[in-house]
């Protein structure tokens, strides 16, 4: 636990990770960032959250913008044990394996700390990736938007998108997610 607020926190680690276009509220020009929603207006560097607007737009589950050159350097640090060349060390080997560590449930799926791995059904990273503990991302259902990284073979997908604006979707993007990945599988030769 730190005495600094999550933005604080996050600022630090962001700027040690050489992250530069990750931030909650972005001040940024509101057309380089997509909509996030609409209520009464566009919603702009705002996340389409409630619990995140209760918290100022800062939540650990919602209010975060960033680029997909970002993402992919973040999930870089993580499939390298917390460090890339020519940075200094984000977190420990230790850290990264804490993170990472696969728990088992009952049901279909299994976890990292907050990230999914490689469930046994509907997978939006498709066929092609490494069976658990060797993968693990993210998905949100609702924008479509999800990350996939591959620690064996060293490959992540980043799929940006937003699915909730300007209403949310009625599909499921998660077939239309495992297709992408198949096929950027099938072109890096796996």
């Amino acid at each position: 636990m730190t005495n600094k607020s999550l933005t604080d926190a996050f600022f630090q680690i962001l700027t040690i990770a050489g992250l530069r276009d990750t931030v909650y509220r972005p001040k940024t020009d509101k057309y380089k960032i997509a909509p996030s929603g609409f209520t009464e207006h566009v919603a702009w560097g705002t996340p389409y959250n409630r619990l995140a607007h209760f918290l100022n737009d800062t939540a650990g589950n919602a209010g975060l913008f960033s680029t997909v050159s970002d993402v992919l350097l973040y999930m870089q640090i993580l499939l390298n044990k917390g460090q890339l060349p020519g940075y200094s060390r984000v977190w420990t080997a230790d850290t990264i394996d804490k993170f990472l560590n696969v728990t088992k449930y009952k049901f279909t799926n299994t976890r990292a700390l907050g990230w999914e791995t490689v469930p046994l059904t509907n997978c939006p990273c498709g066929k092609k990736f490494s069976p658990s503990p060797n993968s693990f991302g993210l998905s949100d259902p609702p924008s479509g938007s999800y990350v996939w990284a591959d620690k064996k073979r060293n490959v992540t997908i980043v799929l940006l998108a937003n699915g909730a604006f300007p209403a949310h979707a009625a599909s499921d993007p998660t077939p239309y997610q495992a297709e992408i990945s198949d096929a950027v599988m099938t072109a890096l030769g796996y």
